[in-house]
């Protein structure tokens, strides 16, 4: 009987921790969800994704398109989407958004996420234009962050 019990409980603990990790929202659900914050100018929510590092200053009293001059343009920047790609690194993940702009030139997002309290959290973003969409990434590309 003991040894039942002792598979039983086993058999819940990793059905749950399975679960949990099932739940998590990949980063690509993350930025979707991210545009979808900036569209209902709900910047409280759009800050909420915004990982500490990035938003450590920031308070609602400050404008948030003064304060995240990149992360609040970033639904305008690419309009018509074509293709993503995503790679998980741990507590880290890159994303990459291809698509084209509102004028119908070839644009790239570049995103570094961090996992946060199970929840992915935008800390750099890299905007790129490109001369034809032969020049769209053609996997994941973790952006470069500039040296401090």
């Amino acid at each position: 009987m003991k040894t039942l019990f002792i598979v039983a409980t086993s058999i819940f603990l990793l059905s749950c921790a399975t679960f949990d990790k099932a739940k998590m929202v990949s980063p690509y659900e993350s930025y979707k969800s991210y545009l979808e914050a900036l569209k209902a100018k709900d910047y409280n929510s759009a800050a909420s994704m915004l990982s500490s590092k990035s938003k450590n200053e920031y308070n609602a009293d400050k404008d948030f398109n003064d304060f995240f001059p990149f992360f609040s343009s970033i639904d305008t920047v690419v309009i018509k989407e074509t293709t993503h790609y995503q790679k998980i690194l741990g507590s880290k993940s890159c994303l990459t958004v291809n698509g084209f702009n509102s004028t119908g030139e070839p644009t790239s997002l570049n995103f570094e996420l961090l996992n946060e309290n199970s929840a992915w959290k935008f800390s750099y973003v890299q905007m790129m234009y490109h001369d034809s969409k032969d020049e769209f990434p053609s996997s994941v590309k973790c952006p470069p962050k500039p040296n401090n």
